[in-house]
């Protein structure tokens, strides 16, 4: 043990932030001074890296928060990320993750499938680099440590509880009470979920012997409801996005999931306004 104690001084292995440890919701910093100090840190990360047998580390998982992110690339060399910021991306992945913060928590998760990446070096040098694959989704997830949250920001508050439960149940309490100021967006989601429904319902009124007056009635809230819904997902979208750039600094990343969210919300109303069209108006 003495051995032991005296290796981590020498080689300064940090302890890792994890759950329900809320220091992981600062916002990271970025990086001013390229220094003694900056290089010491990214040496404490690389440490601790190996001490922990990780391939990723953001600065904020050993409670500093500036923007770094040290990664081991397909080679087994370790490439320094300061400053790091998303500036186009192409394509969706969807992965099983894993995450340092939530242990033994295994989640799928869309990301961008391949992008680009501009930073800087220990020296203060400006770089560029794409990444794709393996090593571009754990980019990606040590980008989120940055903005303030781990992957289970990605999700809605049911989604969290969940991964609230799964940690209770390995007797592991906590909370993620330092998401909900996230989950404003939700509600446009949850008004344009309850509006969908109401429609389907209309869809059953010629089954009843309704008059044409009250058909058409019905085909009229359906398309107010319609509109209702397409304004409600232009909402979420600019919100989403206006809360992931000033709450979290994000730079892009969740972007791809407030699409594919607002295209699903979007297809759905087109189809049941369709079928209120041919079902439900009286011509």
């Amino acid at each position: 043990m003495l051995y032991y104690t005296i290796f981590l001084e020498f080689f300064m292995v940090r302890d890792l932030v994890v759950y329900p440890d809320q220091r992981i919701t600062v916002i990271s910093s970025d990086v001013r001074f390229f220094d003694e100090e900056l290089c010491e840190l990214l040496e404490d990360m690389k440490d601790t890296m190996n001490e922990h047998k990780v391939d990723g580390l953001a600065a904020i998982q050993i409670a500093v928060p500036a923007r770094v992110i040290l990664l081991r690339d397909s080679n087994g060399e370790i490439v320094e990320l300061i400053n790091p910021r998303l500036i186009k991306g192409f394509g969706a992945i969807t992965t099983s993750e894993t995450t340092l913060y939530l242990p033994n928590v295994k989640r799928d998760i869309t990301r961008y499938e391949r992008f680009t990446l501009v930073y800087q070096d220990r020296e203060g040098n400006n770089c560029a680099k794409d990444f794709e694959g393996a090593v571009g989704v754990l980019v990606q997830r040590k980008l989120d440590y940055t903005f303030g949250s781990s992957f289970a920001g990605r999700f809605k508050a049911s989604g969290r509880e969940a991964i609230e439960k799964e940690l209770a149940g390995k007797g592991v309490g906590g909370s993620f009470e330092s998401y909900d100021n996230l989950s404003n967006r939700e509600y446009f989601t949850s008004m344009s979920a309850k509006l969908l429904f109401l429609e389907f319902l209309t869809l059953f009124a010629p089954l009843f012997d309704l008059t044409t007056q009250t058909m058409a009635n019905l085909h009229l809230f359906n398309t107010i409801a319609t509109a209702l819904i397409v304004i409600f997902i232009i909402i979420y979208f600019i919100y989403g996005k206006y809360e992931m750039t000033k709450r979290l600094s994000c730079t892009g990343c969740q972007v791809i999931n407030f699409v594919n969210v607002s295209l699903q919300y979007l297809a759905l109303a087109g189809v049941l306004f369709g079928l209120s069209y041919k079902i439900v108006n009286p011509h």
